[in-house]
């Protein structure tokens, strides 16, 4: 199949090329050319920035895809766009979505598909818009679209996040043996998903008419603490690890601007169902063990020089030290 993605070179989009390659389809992406890894060499790419709408739509229109895979769409206006490029020209469409339209707050654990969507965030509140304008496409004209919801995806392209967020520089940390924070009891649940994985299920969905118009969760089926995810990191590391509990509330308070977003994602359990995902995709298991994808993720990070020194910032020793010398009632 010619099939394009557009978007090609994040996270996501390097495990769809991957599995799209070893099926041997014919790629194409469309991006602006500026990521700093570049595709391989024997996948062609139209330069272009789909915020310029009439150039996008002028160059995706201008030729008929069995398949094309989103990965760049945020709102309304982009999915629009994308519509207006590819109606009548496509043989499947596939829309990368996000769970976070289902929150936060969420309305439960283990959410299937028909959760109550309550997306607060701008990028929840944007996808919820673009896949709404797909499906009523699709209810109206027929457009063959397919929704896929990630949770965390991780692998080569973007940092690895732990709980508490920041940046790259907790996986420094490790290295020299610092211990580290983690919110709560950190037995809080999430879904941790290879980025090689989610482009087989992305790859695999591809001409599939029963899942025109339908949305599917892609998550791992086995939910982890926080805490299982931070010691993967430390024994893809090959070192010891050293937690340090603060309660969520106790670390907002006393370093808003680095912590608040725990409101926002990563301070709540968030499980997803996958049993929809696997009605239609029954061959579809991860396969990738933790270590070795967040092994990959961390040399990607190397490579890129996103790994800074842990010393240039005391923050997370100062919160540790004072919580460790708060008076305890004996």
């Amino acid at each position: 199949m010619k099939i394009l993605v557009i978007g090609g070179t994040g996270n996501i989009s390097r495990g769809i090329v991957a599995a799209l390659q070893n099926r041997n389809h014919e790629v194409v992406l469309f991006n602006r050319g500026q990521h700093a890894d570049s595709p391989p060499s024997e996948v062609r790419v139209i330069h272009g920035d789909r915020k310029n709408r009439e150039d996008f739509e002028a160059k995706v229109g201008a030729e008929e895809w069995d398949a094309v895979i989103d990965m760049i769409s945020f709102n309304a206006e982009d999915a629009a766009s994308a519509l207006r490029a590819c109606q009548g020209r496509v043989g499947h469409f596939v829309h990368c979505s996000t769970v976070m339209t289902y929150g936060p707050p969420f309305s439960g654990i283990n959410l299937p598909e028909t959760a109550p969507l309550q997306g607060t965030s701008g990028y929840g509140l944007g996808k919820i818009e673009a896949d709404n304008l797909l499906l009523e496409a699709h209810a109206r004209d027929g457009f063959p679209v397919t929704i896929f919801k990630p949770s965390y995806t991780h692998g080569p392209g973007m940092n690895l996040h732990r709980q508490v967020g920041g940046d790259g520089s907790w996986i420094d940390r490790l290295r020299k043996g610092k211990p580290i924070l983690s919110a709560g009891d950190g037995l809080n649940y999430f879904q941790f998903l290879s980025s090689r994985d989610a482009g087989i299920a992305f790859t695999d969905i591809l001409g599939k008419s029963g899942g025109f118009g339908e949305i599917y969760n892609i998550v791992h089926p086995q939910a982890r603490t926080w805490d299982e995810w931070h010691r993967a990191a430390a024994e893809a590391l090959g070192v010891e690890i050293e937690i340090v509990h603060v309660s969520q509330e106790t670390l907002i308070a006393m370093a808003p601007e680095r912590f608040s977003g725990l409101r926002g994602n990563f301070g709540h359990t968030q499980i997803f169902s996958h049993e929809k995902l696997a009605a239609v995709l029954p061959e579809f298991t991860p396969q990738v063990p933790i270590t070795e994808s967040v092994a990959e993720n961390i040399a990607w990070m190397d490579k890129h020089n996103l790994v800074p020194d842990s010393d240039a910032d005391n923050l997370e020793d100062q919160i540790i030290e004072t919580v460790r010398n708060l008076p305890r009632i004996r």
